[in-house]
């Protein structure tokens, strides 16, 4: 080949590439098959699987040559044309695309019982010849790769869908299984126990009660909400992301202000505002909440 001719063959392969660039061409393993059966003049109606396949990746090969996006499936389409190939050239004989494909589907196993026959068995001939290599069509193939290519795809993504499952829950659920109500009574445990040894001590931080250890930190965490809902400590937290201080209830509310001092407020001065019959309606509710059995 010239040095001219070259030249200008590197001029259209760079103007192929800045066309599919521009109008963002992918280039699908169909359109390969179907360009290979019009300039190679293959019968549709009877490929043969042999030159199909070896001019299909001499394609690929130019298309990655050329710098052109091959994609997975595009690959994928090869190996299964490769497979249907090896099995032509190894048995010479093939029944079904789909059971090169997919396997052969197992018969049900049938359980004959012997006759003996007193007379001699008469000799068995063949009405019809035996079978002989089938014709491949460009629709069976196609629908056959096009099966296979999806359910590849879908055992792929059910493979990494599962996999993502299990380090996600290996990450998530803890290793250890704990009580939380052991759990609430060892923490309430541990804080009167500091308290009555540290007199002076007003309060302790979460991270001086607990540790910096990212499990244990996590498994304290619930516990010492439901202490806080049972009113037998107080947690404060002056911002967020900052360090949590604990404090027993009843010595927080002794050397702080009412925190629900306002409530409180807002509370009194919407009762001012009940008529006669609603303030005495509030006030056999509150006597029945007080004294929920009846009690005298």
């Amino acid at each position: 080949m010239e040095k001219g001719e070259e030249k200008e063959q590197k001029n259209s392969v760079n103007q192929d590439q800045i066309h599919d660039l521009l109008f963002n061409r992918e280039i699908g393993w169909q359109e390969i098959i179907y360009d290979l059966i019009n300039t190679d003049q293959l019968d549709p109606w009877n490929i043969n699987i042999v030159i199909l396949t070896e001019g299909y990746l001499e394609k690929i090969q130019k298309y990655e040559e050329a710098d052109f996006f091959v994609s997975s499936k595009v690959l994928l389409a090869a190996s299964l044309l490769l497979r249907i190939k090896s099995e032509i050239l190894l048995n010479k004989y093939i029944q079904s695309i789909d059971e090169i494909l997919f396997g052969q589907k197992e018969k049900s196993s049938i359980a004959f019982e012997r006759i003996e026959l007193n007379e001699e068995i008469p000799e068995l001939i063949p009405r019809s010849p035996m079978p002989r290599f089938r014709k491949v069509t460009l629709q069976e193939l196609m629908e056959s790769l096009n099966k296979a290519i999806t359910t590849e795809n879908r055992r792929i993504k059910r493979e990494i869908i599962n996999t993502n499952a299990l380090r996600e829950t290996g990450i998530s659920l803890p290793k250890r299984k704990h009580s939380i109500k052991d759990k609430i009574r060892e923490i309430y445990s541990q804080l009167s126990k500091h308290f009555e040894q540290n007199n002076e001590q007003k309060k302790i931080s979460f991270t001086e009660l607990i540790g910096k250890d990212r499990e244990q930190r996590i498994i304290a965490f619930f516990p010492l909400l439901q202490l806080d809902h049972q009113k037998k400590v107080w947690l404060e937290q002056p911002k967020h992301f900052e360090e949590i201080h604990i404090w027993m209830h009843k010595t927080y509310l002794k050397h702080n202000p009412d925190p629900f001092a306002d409530l409180r407020e807002e509370i009194e001065e919407e009762k001012e505002k009940l008529d006669s019959e609603e303030k005495k309606r509030l006030k056999k509710i509150n006597k029945d909440f007080e004294n929920p059995l009846g009690e005298d």
